[in-house]
């Protein structure tokens, strides 16, 4: 198994375990709504979450490089950007909401909207980017 390969299989197995762990937060947001949630919602993405995107970022981005200096990895920072201008929004929400300016309704809309991105972000990369990548990984012959 090549380097490319290894990393994104790696990172396809955390995006099964992060989607779980959203489904878990998407269900304790509307059944058992808590200030702890959110403090383990924002744990989720400062730790999980970021570490996951640097694994992304710098991981995978060296050992594409490594086997085609002229593929363009802007696509995966791209997407990445996307997420952080949503988790800035959602982060901003609960900020509001723990200062008594937006409601509870509002932190949930905001989570949801981060959640689906995430989810819709590891959908584009499974099915568009990582196969991309794939081609690109000619251990994968040797």
């Amino acid at each position: 198994m090549g380097k490319i390969e290894k990393i994104l299989k790696e990172l396809t197995v955390e995006h099964t375990h992060l989607l779980k762990k959203i489904k878990e937060f998407q269900e304790r947001l509307e059944n058992d709504f808590s200030d702890e949630l959110i403090d383990e919602i924002l744990k989720f993405i400062d730790e999980e979450l970021e570490e996951h995107a640097r694994k992304e970022e710098e991981d995978l981005v060296d050992a594409i490089e490594e086997a085609d200096a002229n593929f363009d990895s802007g696509a995966l920072i791209f997407g990445h950007q996307t997420l952080v201008d949503g988790i800035e929004d959602f982060k901003t929400v609960v900020e509001e909401y723990r200062k008594g300016k937006s409601s509870q309704k509002d932190v949930v809309k905001y989570a949801d909207r981060v959640f689906t991105l995430i989810k819709d972000h590891f959908i584009e990369e499974e099915h568009f980017l990582f196969p991309d990548i794939l081609k690109l990984d000619l251990e994968r012959f040797e």
